[in-house]
């Protein structure tokens, strides 16, 4: 009967994506209401949220992005669904400021991020000077203030290095084309040495 009718077809579509979308917000809502220290970017509200996207009829149309870092071979992925896309060669935290590990979601993006020294807090703008390169990808809090993302850099010499303050570095025209191809919420796996 759906197959033949259009109209009937069209209203059941807009009813499933309708309720898709009311999910999607009830889980956001949930999010907002929920103390500062537990966050969307935490293993158990990436979880749910990853869930409810994957069983939307939006996942039909769209085919959801992911980040692997792995600490080890200091290698970044990206994958479209279940197909690998594209490795990228990483800086990653050094000894005493180690990338944290675990589960994660993009919860910032920014173009010509304005850096803040970690521990001096001396802030430098927008240019070649920023070591944050012209993208931030946010994704981790440490400690409960210090931010951790993804970002550019003025030293592509380093990269593939553990030189960062926690931070993944990339070189600058990856870091624009991983930029492009993410949106809030985008889960990040950062997998162990």
């Amino acid at each position: 009967m759906l197959t033949r009718n259009a109209p009937i077809r069209h209203c059941f579509m807009a009813l499933c994506f309708g309720a898709a979308g009311l999910l999607v917000s009830a889980q956001w809502r949930s999010h907002q209401a929920t103390p500062p220290e537990v966050q969307l970017w935490l293993p158990a509200h990436v979880d749910r949220l990853e869930f409810l996207l994957a069983h939307s009829p939006v996942s039909a149309m769209v085919n959801p992005s992911r980040i692997v870092i792995r600490l080890d071979r200091r290698e970044l992925e990206l994958y479209e669904g279940e197909t690998l896309v594209k490795t990228f060669p990483v800086a990653i935290g050094q000894d005493d400021w180690a990338t944290p590990v675990g589960h994660f979601a993009v919860f910032d993006l920014r173009r010509d991020p304005v850096w803040q020294h970690p521990i001096t807090g001396e802030a430098i703008g927008p240019g070649p000077d920023n070591p944050l390169g012209s993208h931030w990808i946010g994704f981790a809090l440490a400690e409960g203030q210090y931010k951790v993302g993804i970002h550019g850099t003025y030293a592509e010499n380093l990269v593939g290095q553990a030189v960062s303050h926690g931070c993944v570095r990339m070189r600058n025209a990856d870091i624009q084309y991983l930029f492009s191809r993410l949106s809030i919420g985008t889960p990040i796996t950062v997998l162990p040495s």
